[in-house]
């Protein structure tokens, strides 16, 4: 069984926290299984809801960006070392912190929105990258695979 961490650290998540929670759950239990090589194991990842403020500052700590970002993910394992650890039976992919702010200022469909960064976080978990432009086709392919089974 997979295990989603959720903090909570700001009263803005506070409104249909409990609908959320399991929202989150079920996108990235759902992400999890459409990865073959995570058949069988059990992952663990943890997730941070916060504010634009607490956002801002992480982003400019881990990334040197001054700004207010949707989603920032903080892989525990190395993108080169994923398959290795795939021989565990317990595998804990790292962080994911999500600014409430970020998403309700861009003016769509809140939980939309949601379901979408929270699968491209995932993705950034297990070693995807879009800085190149195969690289962000590979990325957006696994990206519309996870979204379509939603």
């Amino acid at each position: 069984m997979h295990k989603i961490n959720i903090l909570v650290d700001s009263f803005l998540w506070k409104k249909n926290l409990l609908s959320t929670k399991k929202n989150i759950k079920n996108v990235l239990v759902k992400s999890i299984k459409s990865q073959n090589y995570f058949k069988n194991r059990e992952i663990e990842i943890s997730v941070l809801l916060t504010n634009s403020k607490k956002m801002q500052k992480l982003n400019h700590e881990f990334r040197k960006i001054k700004k207010d970002t949707d989603i920032l993910s903080f892989p525990s394992i190395q993108k080169n070392k994923i398959l290795k650890q795939v021989k565990e039976k317990k595998i804990y992919l790292g962080d994911l912190a999500i600014s409430y702010n970020y998403i309700k200022k861009k003016g769509v469909i809140f939980q939309d929105y949601l379901n979408k960064i929270l699968i491209h976080g995932f993705l950034h978990l297990i070693g995807h990258k879009h800085d190149t432009e195969p690289s962000y086709f590979r990325m957006e392919n696994q990206h519309k695979k996870i979204f379509k089974n939603l």
